[in-house]
């Protein structure tokens, strides 16, 4: 049975190639002259409706009853691809597209062990490679605070089970391999990483926060956005994710218009880095049973 360390330490090694995905599925976004002002917000407006009506015709061939296992899981996978593109082609749709790539992925790991394959998430668990991210440096800040605290619980956890105590079986298991500690670090740095990017935005990190809540059970919490009560763990993912997503909702979208092909190239490759990381996270909360519903995410 594939545990979460199965899926917790891989790079950035797969986002080459969803990007490359994204790219083919827009050959006339990638050649066409670009034209400013209403052209232009046509022509995007046209491109993510495109994208979103395949990504939710790939999403309902998955889920569809009386399919093939074969067939939804080929579906499923595809469809983590197909709303990774609705996110970064999409500004307004980000966090939707994000939370239904992580939805697609997880659909395909169960999927995949219904087979009896091997299935490997699009994995990205800090931003490294990401040199510019221009979604404004106070929502960089505002990302960067829900990776910290998730980086400090996820230590102060990773501390309080090492003897043992864990009741859930995911989380001992987590901690006996040092995954726990491992993924306290990839949020600090990534905190570290996008305060780097965020060009000299106040720094709204603390270091410490309250710890409460983390030491009344030795393995579920409750998740104050939905009243569900989870593995800590992967409360303390999930709603990492929300904080990420609603800071990236409210900032001021991502206008294309002024950009050549070479900058839309790398923002396009920057958003996805940050859309497959906080996909991972999310990812992460459902192997650890937190529930990949819509009524769970969306509502």
């Amino acid at each position: 049975m594939q545990t979460p360390s199965a899926f917790l330490h891989h790079p950035t090694r797969l986002a080459t190639a969803a990007l490359a995905l994204m790219l083919a599925v827009l050959p006339t976004a990638c050649t066409t002259p670009r034209v400013e002002g209403r052209a232009e917000s046509e022509h995007s407006a046209d491109v993510c409706a495109t994208l979103n009506t395949r990504a939710k015709a790939i999403s309902a061939r998955a889920d569809a009853d009386g399919t093939p296992t074969l067939v939804r899981y080929t579906a499923s996978d595809e469809a983590s691809h197909a709303w990774l593109d609705v996110a970064i082609q999409c500004p307004t749709h980000f966090a939707e597209g994000t939370l239904r790539s992580a939805q697609a992925q997880y659909d395909a790991r169960n999927l995949a062990r219904s087979l009896g394959i091997g299935y490997e998430p699009l994995t990205v668990t800090r931003l490294d490679d990401v040199d510019t991210l221009t979604i404004g440096g106070d929502t960089l800040a505002r990302i960067a605070l829900a990776e910290d605290r998730a980086g400090f619980a996820t230590e102060v956890l990773a501390g309080r089970f090492t003897d043992g105590v864990a009741d859930d079986a995911r989380t001992a298991a987590l901690t006996a391999d040092g995954d726990l500690l491992a993924m306290s670090n990839d949020h600090k740095e990534t905190a570290s990483r996008l305060m780097y990017l965020s060009n000299g935005a106040k720094d709204l990190r603390r270091k410490v926060y309250a710890t409460e809540e983390l030491t009344k059970d030795s393995a579920t919490a409750i998740d104050p956005a939905t009243g569900l009560r989870a593995n800590t763990v992967a409360v303390l993912e999930i709603d990492c994710v929300r904080d990420e997503l609603t800071a990236f909702d409210e900032s001021a979208h991502i206008d294309d218009a002024t950009r050549n092909d070479e900058e839309r190239a790398q923002m396009d490759a920057a958003l996805l880095q940050l859309s497959m990381l906080i996909a991972t996270h999310a990812y992460t909360a459902f192997a650890l049973g937190y529930p990949s519903t819509d009524a769970a995410l969306f509502s």
